[in-house]
């Protein structure tokens, strides 16, 4: 969905499914799955939501489990220049077993593959950067895919996420009361909620912390 910043009223809604990787020259860069392992590159026209187009599938390694949301079996992260995106993926398993496994299975069972697509939204193109699997050896060498967020200075227990757009401090909330979750827009010398929007009134349990 998209949100207009001084008000907060809704400009267009698209359908679920979909992840927003970027924002660039005037269109949405988003991932579908469809299913795991395969991909798929759709890009929206930013003032309308509109789709403008789909890429072709883009099949990972077989074993990969890919989800929308970033876990430790699968993670995404986006770099952009003036032209185009790109969407850096890793995939990984893991040792799932109750007993201690042996050097041969834990070793047959973890693994790592790092791959990107190039998306130039303008074209339409996407280029398909050759996965590679990481050297045990570089595992303390690789960045953090998603950066750690800063922690709001107040309501830290209610706010799951933030981020500066401007002037305006957006925060992902949650309404511990009512269970509610709730995008905001704060001015950060004040504190003061400019607009709030209600996302979703699913349960009055508190949600667990996003992941950074």
């Amino acid at each position: 969905m998209a949100l207009d910043l001084e008000s907060g009223a809704l400009l267009w809604r698209h359908g679920p499914s979909l992840r927003p990787c970027a924002l660039l020259a005037g269109s949405v860069v988003a991932l579908r799955i469809l299913p795991s392992p395969t991909l798929v590159v759709v890009v929206l026209d930013a003032a309308t939501g509109a789709d403008r187009w789909t890429s072709e599938p883009v099949d990972l390694p077989p074993w990969a489990r890919c989800t929308l949301n970033d876990t430790r079996d699968f993670t995404l992260r986006t770099q952009a220049d003036e032209d185009a995106v790109t969407i850096h993926w890793v995939a990984r398993t893991w040792y799932g077993g109750g007993a201690a496994p042996s050097e041969r299975v834990l070793k047959e069972s973890t693994r790592e593959v790092h791959g990107a697509l190039r998306v130039e939204p303008a074209g339409p193109s996407v280029e398909v950067l050759p996965a590679a699997e990481l050297p045990e050896s570089a595992d303390a060498d690789v960045p953090p895919l998603v950066p750690q967020a800063a922690r709001p200075p107040q309501s830290a227990a209610d706010v799951l996420d933030q981020s500066q757009v401007g002037d305006i401090r957006l925060e992902l909330a949650l309404h511990p009361d009512s269970g509610a979750i709730v995008l905001r827009a704060v001015n950060p010398p004040t504190a003061a909620v400019k607009w709030e929007v209600e996302l979703d009134h699913a349960t009055t349990r508190r949600a667990p912390r996003l992941p950074p």
